[in-house]
């Protein structure tokens, strides 16, 4: 991992732990127990499911509109 990549890494953290609804779930899921981090993936799956069941059709696909931006800049990367 190069020192720019961390420092990228740690943007996105510190960004992360700005957002007051995040910090909470983001500190405990870093700086907490160990299996915090599996609630934190969990609390985040009933986010997910309460948005579809909210919302419909919409909270299925946008997640996955927004991954195709991330997964092009991926293979970017993986290809340099």
């Amino acid at each position: 991992m190069s020192a720019k990549t961390a420092e990228q890494e740690l943007l996105i953290i510190r960004l992360l732990l700005i957002i007051p609804v995040l910090n909470w779930f983001v500190k405990d899921a870093i700086y907490g127990e160990d299996d915090a981090k599996y609630w934190f993936v969990g609390n985040l799956a009933m986010v997910w499911a309460v948005c579809i069941f909210l919302f419909g059709y919409p909270a299925i696909i946008l997640p996955a509109l927004a991954m195709v931006p991330m997964a092009f800049l991926w293979i970017l990367d993986v290809c340099r």
